[in-house]
């Protein structure tokens, strides 16, 4: 699933910094669409989220 692989970008610190945010905002939209995803999104991610 596209979120799955969304949170394991957000996470990855080998990442260049503007990929994971942009990885970041992909999450708020698919969590603006489909808010029962919230549950399934790690804590350490959510707390990223403006």
């Amino acid at each position: 699933m596209k979120k799955d692989r969304k949170v394991w970008a957000a996470l990855d610190p080998t990442r260049r910094p503007s990929k994971r945010q942009k990885d970041l905002a992909d999450i708020a939209r698919l969590l603006e669409t489909y808010p029962g995803l919230r549950e399934h999104i790690p804590t350490e991610v959510l707390d990223r989220l403006v």
